[in-house]
């Protein structure tokens, strides 16, 4: 199923998250499966409220799948079928079938993770399967290490070696997470993002930031880096405690589009 709502919008841009866990709306602390902030609100109303503020797409992150619980893929596919907006999604994809269903039920493109980074194979068939513009490479880095398996894990790779392994793989998008900051409110983690977006330029990938947005001068000071490698920033719990405004949130990316 290929439609126009599976492009995403002209970068840099600006995405909201939906993190589910059990079809809830939550927000993890860091990752931790034991620190959780439970909304207490449908995702379908969730995901109406961004896109009447003005998003142009969706970040979801299904917990639940990451940590090998009940997975939401029924609840992204209800939000993909009401809404019609592009989405990403991501967490506990980790074979074929789901890769296939997500994309199938609307998805515009799937965050690999784990499974990619211990299984080249899977990641290149997926590539080839479904083209690069629809697979998003995840890279949860904590301490200079990439980690797995809802981030409970360390992997053999450092960030360089995180995105040799994207480039040498055909990945084009790579979604970078600041564990330490994730969660936190506490502002993006810029010299990570700058050490991404080195590595990154020569390399033509795009990269998703994420972890850490608190307040709009927090995106603002991802966007004056002006780096080319910067596709989108993610931004989660300060959209629900208020803390960032979206719809000034985003008027400040579109001012970056010039």
């Amino acid at each position: 199923m290929t439609t126009d709502y599976h492009r995403f919008p002209a970068i840099p841009f600006l995405l909201p998250a939906i993190d589910l866990r059990g079809g809830r709306v939550v927000r993890l602390v860091q990752g931790a499966g034991d620190n959780e902030i439970d909304y207490d609100e449908d995702p379908l109303t969730v995901a109406g409220r961004w896109i009447e503020q003005g998003a142009e797409c969706l970040h979801i992150i299904d917990l639940g799948a990451a940590f090998g619980e009940e997975d939401s893929t029924a609840v992204i596919e209800n939000i993909a079928r009401e809404h019609q907006i592009p989405i990403q999604t991501g967490g506990g994809i980790r074979d074929p079938e789901r890769v296939q269903r997500l994309l199938d039920g609307g998805v515009s493109r799937v965050i690999l993770g784990t499974r990619a980074l211990q299984d080249p194979e899977f990641l290149d068939a997926t590539i080839a399967a479904n083209g690069p513009a629809r697979v998003v490479l995840a890279m949860d880095v904590a301490d200079g290490r990439v980690k797995l398996s809802g981030w409970t894990e360390d992997s053999s790779l450092d960030l360089a070696g995180g995105l040799e392994f994207a480039t040498t793989h055909g990945a084009r998008t790579l979604l970078v997470t600041a564990i330490d900051r994730d969660g936190t409110l506490s502002g993006a983690n810029l010299p990570l993002i700058q050490e991404t977006f080195a590595e990154a330029r020569d390399r033509g990938l795009g990269i998703v930031v994420a972890g850490g947005i608190g307040k709009v001068d927090d995106i603002r000071a991802v966007l004056e880096l002006r780096d080319p490698a910067l596709e989108s920033v993610v931004v989660g719990r300060a959209l629900y405690e208020k803390s960032v405004d979206l719809p000034e949130a985003l008027e400040l990316a579109k001012q970056y589009l010039d």
